[in-house]
């Protein structure tokens, strides 16, 4: 009886422990303008809102999922569609006809995934008969149907009947833009088999994270160098659309989501729009009172203290995201009083198997700087979540930590803003938890149309479940803002982990009149200052004129990026180069290739790219202007900024 009086009130102590550090469950953000992708059911309902037809569903279903997808490469979960939408962002032609069987589903359509030799899609079943859509192609046909009316063609039509493709575009029946990756609407006249692959499922849920003190949750619209290994397709380092360019052909109505994320140079293609996106979970909780018990699997022998967690013992914690984590770092810092002291950090993917990460054991204060990687990063279909294990022995204290877990998502389903009012909301499902733990909510972004300017902020403090706010952005038509991220954040983080850092360093601001006198042109090439910049024009026609600064001597081995703010000026689209030569040596000099569009671009160059060039002897610079057209051209330049790398 003693003892199960004392089970019952140990169990009771629990509960009430973690009442009181009730982490907030579920944390999600919606906007009245966008689509919540977080269940099929709220994914139709968002999407089809307006549609009155089947047909109209099916076809909004189709512009949607084309919105959110780019072609690239299968992985084992690429037929899961809410998967695909919200993590993966990219699959090929079965697991796109899959996915859109999935969505049709659940919008109460009859959906089959079809087949001809060499591609598959997907025909929807409305109307007593049966309708062909491609979203890897962008292909579908209308019909007439002899009576005043269309419809959308099956692929038994296009097949019996190929002039339903052949006069297609003359008789303007066809998708609009469609086919626009090369593939031909002449392979849609083939005969169909029928594939109809199971649509994938899963007890995966985007929302099935929580938010403790001192973590916060950011999703970001831009790549971070930390794709998920093993999803890319030959000797590509990152997922993207291969395609490229063509993507600035798209219909405006889907152009316009994908236009603000421009990167130069990116993967194959000088102009990526499509692409794979990074995000981080970061965690630093107080360890000097009870914070850091929050969500904590084991808590052993170490008690909080005014330096830190002290005490010899065990603290074991997990991290978790909804998305697939691709990189970790940890960082941490610990006191060593004497001998026998010592804090060591381990981790596991399951609980069950430790590896050991390392250990701090030297007398006195020191940060150790640990990679997670090994263990937390699993190829092709990534983890969602890991523990991390702290041990401290003797007198060591455990003063801070600050953990960073990457992952993958697909930003293009997240909660952006649009020009105009956006009605925000923020919800959990244990609202009472906001009382004690607050979320703030903060959105960054640039405003359309340039996306030149500086970066917005809004911040709020979410304190009760749901809870809505208003962002309001400029009126700018077809022109989107330019998102950054938005992060939710449960109280403070208590530590973040300063280095020593390299500064930017401005290497020239052609604001500055003189420093455009510094640099020298070949012909027919003319440098002038035109109070923004160093314009750099050519009247006729030239193979590689050039503009150069040279009798340098540039150590450039600390830095990372090389930021060139340009702009081409003049009427057609224009090939520059950066050139960067080392010790007065032609055969040490290496080209980074730019295709230059109207307005302004922000052009980062890797240093790592420069691989011929010595980057501790650097000695002169060029930037070249490359098979200059009959009509000239003309470009200008504002600024070139080195760039240390940032990484924690």
């Amino acid at each position: 009886m003693k003892r199960l009086v004392l089970t019952c009130l140990a169990a009771a102590v629990l509960l009430l422990s973690n009442a009181a550090r009730a982490a907030v469950e579920e944390p999600w953000v919606t906007t009245d303008r966008t689509v919540d992708t977080s269940t099929l059911e709220s994914l139709v309902a968002g999407v089809c809102k307006d549609c009155k037809t089947d047909e109209e569903k099916a076809i909004a279903l189709f512009y949607f999922f084309r919105q959110m997808v780019y072609h690239y490469q299968n992985i084992p979960e690429s037929r899961i569609p809410l998967k695909t939408v919200n993590v993966i962002g990219n699959t090929l032609c079965g697991s796109q006809g899959t996915c859109m069987k999935g969505l049709l589903a659940a919008a109460g359509i009859k959906a089959r995934v079809v087949s001809h030799p060499g591609h598959t899609f997907y025909e929807a079943f409305y109307n007593d008969a049966w309708h062909g859509f491609d979203t890897f192609t962008n292909f579908f046909v209308w019909v007439d149907d002899g009576n005043g009316k269309k419809h959308i063609a099956s692929f038994e039509e296009t097949s019996s009947n190929p002039a339903i493709i052949d006069k297609a575009v003359a008789e303007k029946r066809n998708a609009p833009n469609w086919c626009p990756c090369g593939d031909k609407p002449e392979a849609f006249k083939d005969k169909i088999s029928i594939t109809d692959y199971e649509v994938g499922t899963s007890k995966w849920y985007v929302k099935d994270y929580s938010l403790r003190p001192g973590e916060e949750v950011v999703r970001s619209w831009w790549p971070m160098d930390k794709p998920l290994p093993g999803t890319t397709g030959g000797k590509d380092k990152y997922p993207h659309h291969t395609c490229g360019g063509r993507d600035s052909e798209a219909e405006p109505f889907l152009f316009k989501f994908w236009e603000p994320y421009l990167i130069r140079n990116f993967g194959r293609v000088s102009r990526s729009y499509r692409h794979y996106f990074n995000g981080m979970v970061n965690y630093a909780p107080n360890l000097t009172n009870d914070e850091f018990k929050d969500g904590a699997i084991k808590v052993e022998g170490v008690a909080p203290s005014e330096k830190g967690l002290a005490g010899a013992g065990e603290y074991v914690f997990p991290v978790k995201t909804s998305f697939y984590i691709t990189a970790g770092v940890l960082l941490f810092e610990a006191t060593n009083a004497g001998d026998g002291d010592s804090v060591a950090v381990s981790a596991s993917a399951d609980g069950a198997k430790w590896t050991p990460l390392a250990t701090a054991a030297e007398k006195g204060t020191k940060l150790t700087r640990v990679v997670l990687d090994p263990v937390i990063v699993r190829k092709v279909t990534g983890l969602h979540a890991y523990q991390v294990k702290f041990e401290v022995k003797g007198q060591a204290v455990l003063n801070h930590f600050y953990v960073r877990t990457y992952f993958q998502h697909n930003a293009m389903a997240a909660p952006h803003l649009m020009p105009g009012k956006n009605k925000v909301t923020f919800a959990a499902k244990n609202a009472d938890a906001l009382e004690k733990n607050p979320v703030a909510v903060i959105y960054r972004w640039k405003d359309a149309p340039s996306w030149g300017g500086e970066i917005k902020t809004a911040e709020n403090i979410a304190k009760a479940s749901p809870f809505s706010f208003e962002i309001d952005t400029p009126e700018t038509g077809e022109k989107l803002p330019q998102m950054q991220d938005l992060t939710l954040r449960c109280g403070t983080l208590a530590w973040y982990p300063k280095k020593d850092e390299t500064p930017d360093k401005v290497f020239a601001d052609f604001s500055k009149a003189e420093e455009v006198q510094a640099w020298g042109a070949d012909a027919p090439l003319k440098l002038s200052h035109d109070g923004t910049g160093m314009v750099i024009e050519s009247a006729e026609a030239s193979q590689y004129p050039q503009a150069s600064k040279g009798k340098l001597t540039e150590d450039w081995s600390a830095y990372k990026d090389i930021v060139i703010e340009i702009e081409n000026l003049g009427p057609k689209r224009q090939e520059v180069h950066l050139r960067v030569r080392s010790h007065d040596d032609n055969a040490k000099r290496t080209d980074v290739a730019n295709s230059l569009g109207k307005g302004k671009t922000t052009w980062v160059v890797p240093v790592s790219s420069l691989t011929k060039t010595d980057l501790k002897a650097i000695d002169k610079v060029y930037i070249m202007t490359v098979n200059v057209p009959a009509e000239g051209c003309k470009i200008r330049v504002t600024k070139v900024t080195l760039q240390p790398d940032r990484e924690l």
